[in-house]
């Protein structure tokens, strides 16, 4: 298997995102952009309802959620699926249940293709509905760029059938959108190590450096997660208004999840920020959904209720998606979409566009810049006990700070917990600059480590223990190859990765 370094390595993942960049293009261009946006909106629609159910939808003692985890999609048998669809209709509407039907026989008939074509990985993620859910999680963004890519590079003519739009975009995800995620990847080591290689072989390459920036559950990481910050509401849990138990999505929960937002960041006055102006768009943009799911527009009433909240041009433009290539569909985050004279949107694309604004108002917010670590720094602490760790007191020792302290085994662990926000759609918009600023990181944490061994000696004799092992845990993941830099996506790993 020949290896290729250096320059030579990198023009070879360029041509690779090239060739695989036009083939998606090329292949979501022959069909009709506005039928076809429309036809794989209502698959992303149930595809969403499919990842939610099981998830949130469901009690998990009910046997019905226990028959929808276990469903076999590898050997579909409807007679197990039949039954399922009419609690489904019963508990959520026949429409649920149809989107949810059609969702599992398609899922089931691309699996087969892909064993069919030697695709085993991905045949694997579909084998049971539980199995899919996580498949389809982590493919969300490939899937929206699709969404957002169909109404400006879609010219052609054909149709995109309803029954069969998992089939024709699935394979284009799986061979070119997700091998794309890989390549920009690639193409950020190949300028952070200079030591990269590829082992080229029949089948494609591989590199010597790997990176994962998101955690189990496929999300990005923020430096304080409304998880984390909900046990800090003050005076508990805001009103909220009802919401029909037989809707996963709708405007009625939009709207709990702002009043949920606004109170968990409380502290940092985040409705006096511009979070304030766009919530008051969302809830007023919300009276064009008709069908709990999608928002539609008109050009004045989007800008009539822009003007009400107070947006200004700028915040306005960046409310709206209008094309462009490849890497700015997959990392849009624009909640509507320009379709002909429409502008579209849904309840899930709005929220993750508010949960976005909010990071971005507080991330300049040197107070909460400040708090979020101690917030991080008690997340550290939870998971360490989690896994065994007796977590100390120890904080300042002679005038000198440490982050989190704790002990396992006659070993002293000295934590550094490093909440630095990285920018993770640079990877694909813009790799050298996030290599620059990952190499900044990495030698930083580096240096961070030193000064830690420097002084260790007040923690023996503070805890009277001989052995002290220093790490850095980062809440943003970092390309290092210093085994003792570790991203807290996987810090419930520690014990295993420590050895002990």
């Amino acid at each position: 298997m020949p290896k290729i370094t250096g320059p030579a390595a990198q023009a070879l993942v360029e041509r690779e995102i090239k060739a695989h960049s036009d083939g998606v293009i090329g292949a979501l261009a022959r069909f009709d952009g506005r039928r076809a946006f429309y036809t794989w909106l209502d698959t992303v629609r149930a595809l969403e309802e499919f990842i939610n159910l099981p998830l949130f939808g469901l009690n998990d003692a009910e046997a019905l959620a226990e028959a929808i985890r276990l469903l076999r999609l590898d050997a579909l048998d409807p007679g197990a699926l039949a039954p399922i669809r009419v609690a489904l209709a019963a508990k959520f509407g026949k429409a649920f249940a149809e989107r949810f039907g059609a969702t599992v026989l398609q899922a089931s008939a691309i699996g087969a293709a892909f064993r069919m074509h030697g695709m085993f990985e991905a045949a694997a993620g579909l084998a049971t509905v539980e199995h899919a859910v996580g498949y389809f999680q982590s493919r969300r963004r490939h899937l929206a760029a699709i969404l957002y890519a169909l109404p400006a590079v879609g010219q052609g003519k054909e149709r995109l059938e309803r029954l069969d739009t998992i089939n024709q975009f699935l394979p284009l995800v799986e061979h070119s959108s997700v091998t794309l995620t890989g390549l920009y990847q690639n193409l950020m080591l190949a300028r952070v190590f200079p030591d990269f290689s590829l082992d080229v072989g029949a089948h494609g390459f591989i590199a010597n450096h790997h990176y994962e920036p998101l955690d189990r559950t496929f999300i990005e990481p923020e430096r304080a997660g409304i998880l984390e910050m909900r046990d800090r509401i003050a005076g508990g849990a805001p009103a909220l208004e009802p919401v029909d138990p037989r809707l996963l999505f709708s405007p009625a929960e939009m709207r709990n999840n702002i009043r949920l937002i606004e109170a968990a960041y409380a502290e940092f006055d985040l409705a006096s920020t511009t979070f304030g102006p766009v919530a008051a768009f969302v809830r007023s943009s919300l009276a064009g959904c008709r069908d709990g799911y999608s928002v539609k527009l008109g050009a004045r009433d989007f800008d009539r209720l822009a003007s009400q909240a107070g947006l200004s041009t700028t915040m306005r433009e960046q409310l709206v998606h209008r094309g462009g290539d490849l890497v700015a569909c997959t990392n849009a985050i624009a909640p509507f979409i320009v379709v002909g004279e429409t502008l579209v949107s849904t309840v899930t694309f709005l929220g993750r566009y508010l949960y976005y604004w909010k990071s971005a108002c507080l991330n300049r917010s040197r107070r909460f810049q400040i708090r979020s670590g101690f917030i991080f720094e008690n997340s550290v602490k939870a998971a360490l006990a989690k896994q065994g760790f007796a977590v100390t007191s120890v904080k300042r020792i002679d005038r000198k700070e440490f982050d989190v302290v704790a002990t396992l085994g006659g070993v002293i662990y000295n934590l550094q917990c490093k909440n630095n926000l990285v920018d993770l759609a640079r990877i694909e918009s813009d790799p050298a600059r996030f290599a620059r600023y990952n190499r900044q990181l990495d030698r930083s944490y580096a240096r961070a480590l030193a000064k830690e061994e420097a002084r260790e000696v007040l923690l023996k004799h503070r805890l009277g223990i001989d052995e002290v092992r220093h790490l850095v845990i980062s809440r943003f993941p970092v390309a290092t190859t210093n085994p003792r830099v570790i991203a807290f996506s996987r810090i419930g790993e520690l014990r295993q990765r420590l050895g002990v």
